[in-house]
């Protein structure tokens, strides 16, 4: 009976051990997608900062009153 009921616990804890770690899994991969997520838009804010850098500002000023006409 001891036996029996050691096996169960030991089960238990098993189980819990790798539903934890999934979790802690989960969790990791979640973060690595929204650091790339965050990397994507960061490359793209850079880019169209680099693309206007150079424009006078009634260039820009205008560019970004068409942005909110079209939208």
């Amino acid at each position: 009976m001891w036996e029996t009921l050691l096996k169960a616990v030991l089960t238990a804890g098993a189980v819990w051990s790798i539903a934890a770690l999934s979790a802690k899994l989960a969790q990791k991969s979640a973060a690595l997608e929204q650091e790339k997520k965050e990397a994507l838009e960061r490359e793209k804010v850079e880019n169209m900062v680099d693309s206007v850098a150079n424009l006078p500002a009634d260039n820009v000023r205008r560019r970004l009153q068409n942005i909110g006409r079209k939208k």
